[in-house]
């Protein structure tokens, strides 16, 4: 509960100080409370990378998997508002996919070319 004080503090510094100052003790407390109730937990799955790209530029890859938190109107507003989502989510599954079954190919290959002379 410690760390969600001090990001509830974090999103207040973000404010502009004049709007700061003219809050009153129990707005900061609720803005507070609202920007903790906002973070982000982790999931049981959270993998991310920073991936190299031509040019100097670099992509960020995350993956996470964990509980559906979203309420039912939340994500049909979402599927509302970005159509594209559900085939570039195939398209990815697919890629890695067929990432992950080269990779096992090529394994399976070198185990046999180094253990079956």
């Amino acid at each position: 509960m410690l760390m969600d004080e001090v990001r509830g503090e974090a999103f207040l510094r973000k404010l502009p100080q004049d709007v700061r100052d003219s809050l009153t003790p129990a707005q900061s407390q609720a803005i507070s409370r609202v920007a903790q109730g906002t973070i982000q937990r982790r999931q049981p799955i959270d993998l991310r990378a920073s991936i190299p790209l031509l040019f100097g530029e670099r992509a960020y890859l995350v993956f996470l998997i964990g509980k559906e938190k979203r309420s039912t109107a939340r994500r049909k507003l979402e599927q509302q508002l970005r159509p594209t989502d559900r085939l570039s989510q195939i398209v990815v599954f697919g890629l890695g996919l067929a990432a992950f079954t080269l990779a096992a190919f090529i394994a399976l290959l070198f185990h046999n070319a180094v253990l079956a002379p």
